[in-house]
């Protein structure tokens, strides 16, 4: 997605902030039109963007790690076969 965004392609990223950063990084994800719906544990934000403003909060200070939403299995089921 970083190399070959899809203009007007929405993804969820998790963005998790280093140590004592959450706020700053939060405002700095906004600034950037993209969108924070959640915050969850260990200083990550769930952030709701299009593709091509992955580069664009790769490249903000303060971060520790960033996947996207579907990488880390977020709101999945444990993994049980149905």
């Amino acid at each position: 997605m970083r190399e070959d965004p899809i203009e007007g392609e929405a993804v969820v990223l998790i963005v998790t902030a280093e140590e004592g950063q959450r706020d700053d990084l939060e405002s700095a994800i906004e600034e950037l039109d993209a969108s924070v719906t959640d915050r969850l544990q260990f200083g990550a934000l769930r952030v709701e963007t299009e593709q091509q403003r992955i580069d664009a909060i790769c490249d903000l200070s303060g971060i520790d790690s960033l996947k996207t939403e579907d990488a880390v299995g977020i709101g999945g089921d444990a993994g049980e076969d149905v």
